[in-house]
């Protein structure tokens, strides 16, 4: 199995930031957390940046740093897997474009879903979401055009729905992290969407 080389670097580069964090200790890790994790704020009024750009980098930057490594490692086993299916599907020119999108659209929905919480948002689950999302866009456009049944995706979508409420509550019980479902929801909302786009434009291109 050849994993798709754009997924492959942003994990590489994930991994590498967690290692260095491990080696360095507890303290750079909370400053990792505090100048580059992504918290509501009102952007509207001033506010005072730790560096310049901060308060718009932040919408990208927390998804290339995690809590610990078992979130990191959640997050690549998805990365990995979706990469090759999206290689397979012959995506992988989208794979930078998915990503940059998912992690933007995470932390925009988690900013007006949440504009007070206190809750800082980190780590590349929205990417992961958002891959998802486009895969199973894709094959659901797929089988539409092809009067293809549908009930094999909807019951994807529900154990998928169904195991992400499990993994909401088991990993908040194992780990004292907060689960930022509204990250995660814009995410895959971001990921159908482009799936969307793509195909009108092939249908453009056909035409």
């Amino acid at each position: 199995m050849t994993l798709s080389q754009r997924t492959l670097a942003f994990i590489l580069v994930i991994t590498a930031i967690e290692m260095l964090l491990l080696v360095l200790g507890p303290g750079y890790r909370q400053s990792a957390v505090f100048y580059f994790s992504f918290a509501p704020l009102d952007l509207t009024r001033p506010y005072k940046e730790v560096f310049f750009f901060q308060k718009y980098l932040m919408f990208i930057s927390y998804g290339f740093i995690h809590s610990n490594v078992i979130h990191l490692l959640i997050n690549v086993i998805a990365l990995f897997l979706l990469g090759n299916i999206l290689r397979r599907l012959g995506k992988d020119n989208l794979t930078f474009l998915i990503l940059f999108f998912s992690i933007l659209g995470g932390a925009t929905f988690y900013y007006f879903l949440e504009p007070t919480s206190p809750v800082p948002l980190i780590g590349a689950n929205c990417a992961s979401f958002g891959l998802l999302a486009f895969v199973l866009s894709e094959e659901l456009i797929k089988r539409l055009r092809r009067n293809r049944s549908v009930n094999q995706m909807v019951y994807v979508l529900l154990i998928f729905i169904f195991a992400h409420i499990l993994y909401f509550y088991a990993f908040s019980a194992i780990l004292p992290v907060s689960i930022i479902w509204q990250g995660h929801l814009g995410a895959f909302l971001v990921g159908a969407v482009i799936a969307l786009v793509c195909q009108k434009k092939i249908d453009r291109k056909d035409f």
